[in-house]
């Protein structure tokens, strides 16, 4: 039965989707069935995995609104992950469910259909507090909390926090955060130095994650060739973190 995280920061821009899809690969590649669900309506996780969002028949958001049955949805890539995509439908959805009956738990009753199948599911939220991202709130089990290594992103990282509390008292009482992850480390800069030791500091009761994503445009390449940036030919440091993490969660499952 699968294990099902949700990545998820209010500050856009922290690498959500790239961490979501790099993991999702790395896991893959030790042999785990991986599912990624895309809920941001930018689409930028099916980009990613090679698909375009706007040339899709159906999309996640069938599965929302119109009760589509999701193993119908998935398509799959050449790197062994299996999604369920997004596009600018998606959109619409928050509106749509807005008087629905259960409107927090239609990303739930979409998964609960699913875990059997995988071994991890692994949700890329979209940078808001939304409907949507409580839906994936009220779904997950754990949060995995990509945090870039600047000031805008560690005050996203409090209002985040203060939803996941919310959500675990009303709706998924068995959601726990993982960790938070920092992203785009620049070792070079004072700020990005001094960052990593305040989420050290400010966030003591939760586990930061010692694998490091460092800042890299190998990222923003694979990303634009549609490759995890594992495939780029030159050695990018960040990407051990993904494939660090990945032993992490399959030993810790």
């Amino acid at each position: 039965m699968a294990t099902v995280f949700v990545l998820a920061n209010q500050k856009g821009g922290v690498g959500k989707t790239t961490s979501t899809y790099n993991l999702g690969v790395a896991l893959a590649d030790i042999g785990q069935r991986v599912l990624l669900l895309d809920l941001d309506p930018q689409g930028g996780l099916t980009y990613c995995a090679g698909f375009e969002p706007e040339d899709l028949g159906k999309t996640i958001y069938h599965c929302l609104v119109r009760n589509t049955n999701p193993r119908e949805v998935i398509v799959s890539n050449e790197y062994g992950v299996h999604l369920l995509p997004a596009n600018i439908d998606l959109s619409i959805a928050e509106f749509q469910l807005i008087n629905a009956p259960a409107r927090e738990r239609r990303v739930t009753r979409i998964i609960n259909e699913l875990r059997d199948d995988y071994d991890f599911i692994l949700i890329d939220s979209q940078p808001s507090l939304g409907l949507l991202t409580m839906n994936a709130l009220a779904a997950a089990d754990q949060v995995i909390i990509p945090v870039s290594c600047e000031y805008l992103s560690v005050r996203g990282t409090r209002a985040l926090l203060k939803l996941v509390a919310k959500v675990k008292g009303q709706l998924n009482s068995r959601l726990t955060v993982a960790g938070i992850l920092p992203t785009m480390f620049d070792s070079r800069t004072l700020h990005g130095r001094e960052i990593l030791k305040l989420l050290e500091t400010e966030f003591a009761d939760l586990h930061l994650y010692p694998h490091t994503v460092a800042r890299s445009i190998r990222f923003a390449e694979s990303a634009a060739q549609r490759i995890p940036v594992f495939e780029t030919k030159i050695q990018v440091p960040g990407a051990l973190a993904y494939r660090e993490l990945a032993r992490d969660l399959v030993k810790n499952k």
